[in-house]
């Protein structure tokens, strides 16, 4: 079967996914596959969350019956809702009750975050400025200090749309605005920055952090995969 090696499941929070599964298939090594199911979010409001957040978890006991290694949980909206604090017990109950082991994508970039040894945490996030304050306090919840953010100016629904360069150009203009930077984080999964955090890495000589590869990091590790991985920055190739 195609997934010999290991099953991944994602509950993505967008109501469309694209760039995502092109990206995990970019980087996990073969015999690695997806499973997705993709919910409710389009503008992200509280009714949208709510539903989202119950979706994920019949998603997740599907997945569990469909043969998962791993189920992973996606959207920090949606799993910081429940508050961060609350995120062990979801996992330990949900993992109880399907049979299959579970992380969430906050769970993931807490977990890259402490791996990578990071500290003053920039931010780049491809949406309108209106969105700054709430990434900066996902990166306090996370339990780091954030250090600036910048955006694509996009709405969620055209995140698709953004071409791989204007990731790189972001990275560049949030490190020189904010040089007390030694990471930079590239939030939400559904985007163009996979092919270009090596030369974040190389360039601005930080670390980089992106949602979509914490994902994949962390569940890759929980299902037993401990293959180094090279293009994809620092996480992949050391830890």
């Amino acid at each position: 079967m195609y997934g010999h090696r290991a099953r991944i499941g994602y509950a993505s929070p967008l109501f469309v996914t694209e760039v995502f599964a092109y990206e995990f298939y970019a980087i996990v090594p073969k015999g690695v596959t997806l499973m997705v199911s993709t919910l409710d979010i389009i503008t992200r409001s509280k009714e949208e969350v709510e539903r989202t957040f119950e979706r994920s978890l019949r998603a997740a006991e599907e997945m569990g019956r469909g043969g998962a290694d791993v189920v992973v949980l996606g959207g920090n909206p949606v799993n910081l809702s429940r508050g961060v604090e609350n995120l062990p017990d979801l996992i330990a109950g949900l993992e109880r009750k399907i049979g299959t082991r579970v992380t969430t994508s906050t769970t993931s970039q807490i977990n890259a975050l402490q791996a990578l040894g990071a500290s003053k945490i920039a931010t780049v996030h491809p949406f309108t400025e209106v969105h700054a304050a709430r990434h900066e306090d996902s990166i306090r919840k996370f339990g780091f200090e954030p250090a600036g953010t910048t955006g694509a100016g996009k709405e969620l629904r055209d995140v698709g749309r953004i071409p791989k360069a204007a990731a790189l150009d972001l990275a560049r203009k949030v490190k020189d605005a904010n040089p007390i930077a030694d990471t930079i984080h590239f939030a939400c999964a559904h985007w163009a920055v996979a092919e270009i955090i090596d030369a974040v890495e190389d360039e601005l000589g930080v670390d980089v952090m992106t949602s979509h590869q914490a994902i994949l990091w962390q569940a890759l590790r929980t299902a037993g995969i401990d293959d180094k991985i090279t293009g994809f920055g620092r996480l992949f190739r050391e830890f």
